[in-house]
């Protein structure tokens, strides 16, 4: 079985055989995901992008409803918004009972900081390409890096790969996203963990079980729950 941490499918129109955590960018998609069906998490959030838009308390009273939180966070090379807002959104949306789906890009230690002030137990952050020895800090806390199919070509994304441990590691496929023209999906996942257990010199399998392992600790579940329909 696959495993997509972030994915954004209220921007694709077909089911995958791919277990998914999907990530929303703000009410209209907030709501879109939480009435979505299949083996699926649902996650409400405001993205970066979309700090300061005026939908933070509408997006915050859907929280409860949802599997977790995301994508929230931090980005401080493409959001228009200032770094305030961005911070003012991103720890509203901060809550230690749920996990987190991070962004954040060029954004990454103060993110990771705020996670941990605010008391965060679970969090993810996806795309991680940020500095390595962060990581560590991120295996402290018990939290987790998504690696995404770009790594079979995005340099710094390999090093990551080479220097973070496979314990905090889960695959993403950024579904939804159109990365260099092309339109990313949930079974691209395999990609990336391809890639993964061929620089970590590690069996496909286990891989597989590794990343299955992590995804549930990272969501505070288990596959058979993502069986409903």
């Amino acid at each position: 079985m696959l495993y997509d941490a972030h994915c954004h499918c209220s921007e694709l129109e077909k089911e995958y055989d791919v277990i998914v955590a999907a990530v929303s960018m703000d009410l209209n998609t907030s709501l879109k995901t939480l009435n979505m069906r299949g083996r699926i998490l649902r996650g409400v959030g405001i993205h970066p992008w979309n700090a300061g838009n005026g939908e933070l308390e509408r997006v915050k009273e859907l929280v409860d409803r949802a599997d977790f939180v995301g994508e929230v966070g931090l980005d401080y090379r493409l959001s228009k918004a200032s770094k305030e807002v961005q911070i003012k959104y991103f720890e509203e949306f901060l809550v230690p009972d749920k996990t987190v789906n991070i962004h954040a890009l060029d954004a990454w230690e103060d993110a990771f900081n705020l996670a941990l002030k605010h008391g965060v137990r679970r969090a993810i952050f996806h795309w991680y390409t940020g500095p390595h020895d962060l990581l560590k800090d991120i295996e402290g806390a018990g939290y987790f890096i998504t690696i995404n199919p770009s790594v079979t070509f995005q340099e710094k994304h390999q090093r990551i790969v080479d220097v973070a441990p496979v314990e905090i590691i889960l695959t993403e496929s950024d579904g939804g996203y159109v990365y260099r023209g092309k339109l990313l999906e949930p079974t691209m996942v395999r990609d990336a963990l391809l890639f993964i257990s061929r620089r970590k010199g590690m069996d496909e399998e286990e891989v597989e079980r590794v990343v299955e392992r992590n995804f549930n600790r990272a969501f505070g579940t288990s596959s058979n729950i993502l069986s409903r329909e």
